[in-house]
């Protein structure tokens, strides 16, 4: 009798021991669970988050200003936190993300709205592509936007692009010369031409020397007033984050 209850007691203590084991082991696997869903719900957040920042975009009607700040922004990520960055500090070091692509195309149709007199001075019809770590667009103009504008002050260039059909008139006659003149003068400060009227052609010629100059800027301005479309965007298959856009000019210009 004695033999049996102690053989009672040890199933009864194994049992218990048992139990134990199983609910740890389903408290373990709750808690493995509750885990995974956090950090699922946290990337999914995260992927949401950074989305976020590019599907403002993915509409009609994008500003060429907008595209401008949008490609900058993806240059830095790439270099940052996409495999593109090549920093040993860069996050891309160990975030490893797809780069971003961004491509958009200046239509044929379009061009001649970014150019006052048809001459393609600093942006040509095509598709740009920006891929990797370098703004191709942005060194193709910045150069020269950069000189213009230390030359002329951010300021007085814009100025003068915006009012080249009153600067700079179609076949004008002496009157119009003249007050072409007074009005570049009213804009700018520093690059003053004498109004000396008896010489009246010495002055016209001074003035048409500047004219490559702001007819360049020119298309800087009209490329930031113009308008895009997102034709497309492409999402990373396997962490959903966007990947790829694609714009292209719509003729609309404010």
């Amino acid at each position: 009798m004695e033999n049996a209850t102690k053989a009672l007691i040890i199933a009864g203590s194994v049992l218990i021991a048992l139990m134990i084991i199983g609910a740890l082991l389903l408290m373990f696997n709750s808690l493995s669970s509750y885990q995974e869903t956090n950090v699922q719900g946290t990337r999914e957040a995260q992927v949401i988050e950074f989305n976020n920042q590019y599907e403002t975009y993915n509409r009609d009607d994008v500003r060429g200003s907008d595209l401008y700040s949008l490609l900058n922004r993806v240059i830095d990520y790439n270099r940052r936190k996409s495999t593109e960055g090549t920093g040993s500090k860069d996050e891309g070091q160990y975030l490893a993300y797809e780069p971003m692509k961004i491509q958009f195309t200046i239509k044929t149709e379009d061009i001649n709205q970014l150019s006052a007199d048809g001459t393609k001075r600093l942006i040509k019809s095509q598709t740009y592509t920006i891929s990797s770590t370098e703004n191709t667009f942005e060194n193709q103009v910045k150069g020269k936007v950069d000189k213009l504008e230390d030359e002329y002050g951010s300021d007085t260039i814009t100025n003068l692009a915006t009012n080249i059909t009153n600067i700079f008139p179609e076949n004008p006659t002496d009157e119009q010369k003249k007050n072409a003149i007074i009005k570049f003068n009213l804009i700018s400060k520093h690059k003053d031409i004498e109004e000396n009227w008896n010489r009246l052609d010495s002055k016209w010629k001074e003035l048409q020397a500047m004219k490559d100059d702001i007819y360049t800027y020119y298309e800087y301005v009209q490329f930031k007033r113009a308008y895009f479309d997102c034709t497309r965007t492409e999402y990373n298959k396997n962490t959903g984050r966007i990947t790829e856009m694609y714009f292209e000019s719509n003729g609309k210009f404010n």
